[in-house]
């Protein structure tokens, strides 16, 4: 990956970046800060600020580290030498959520009404999916990343088309999630939590049945 450096170094600065941010406002936080929205975008759960207002920034920084140990110690590691472009970009996309999910927070706890919170995390998610539905063709076969099932991991040929329908399920319904994150109401909030199962679920049954007719 071209400039592969200078885009880790980028991943790092937003990664710390909410933590450092959580630290100079942390005294202007209120004592308990909003951990929890329902699907009205109604603030259903509080917490004490300390330790649950560094939650999302050591998430994010933990991340890195974490997929970093994983790729090592995977029987498959030679694998992702095969994908460390995509890798590399996945650990980028999730730690960037993590820093939005904690401006949400920061600002929501701080008094901000300009935010929309359900719009917020349900579009974020939305286009989560469609990120990695995107990139989910380029996985290669590993024990840690991807539609693991006993079905993908027993041949590559099932892995490969697996990920090929389950990127395009990802992608289609992430879609779908982005536009409905706008929508409000109890049957839009259903159909979209319910998109959330079909792509949980669909490719695994697809791996099944693409293991049965190749074998």
């Amino acid at each position: 990956m071209k400039n592969e450096k200078i885009f880790l170094r980028l991943m790092w600065i937003i990664a710390l970046l909410p933590f450092l941010i959580t630290i100079a406002v942390y005294g202007r936080l209120p004592q308990e800060i909003p951990m929890h929205w329902n699907i009205h975008g109604e603030i259903d759960a509080w917490y004490p600020k300390f330790p649950w207002a560094f939650l999302m920034p050591l998430t994010g920084l933990g991340i890195p580290l974490l997929v970093s140990v994983l790729a090592k110690i995977d029987p498959k590691k030679e694998n992702y030498g095969r994908f460390k472009e995509t890798y590399v970009i996945i650990r980028f996309i999730l730690v960037a959520f993590f820093a939005v999910m904690q401006f949400v927070v920061i600002a929501t706890s701080l008094g901000a009404t300009f935010i929309k919170v359900d719009t917020m995390i349900k579009l974020m998610i939305g286009i989560l999916f469609i990120v990695l539905g995107n990139l989910m063709p380029k996985f290669k076969q590993n024990y840690f990343m991807g539609i693991k099932t006993p079905w993908t991991l027993a041949d590559e040929t099932v892995w490969a088309k697996t990920h090929r329908h389950g990127g395009f399920v990802w992608f289609a319904a992430g879609f779908i999630m982005s536009v409905l994150a706008f929508l409000p109401g109890l049957i839009t909030a259903g159909i979209y939590f319910g998109l959330v199962l079909v792509v949980a679920l669909e490719p695994i049954i697809y791996s099944w049945l693409k293991y049965k007719e190749l074998h």
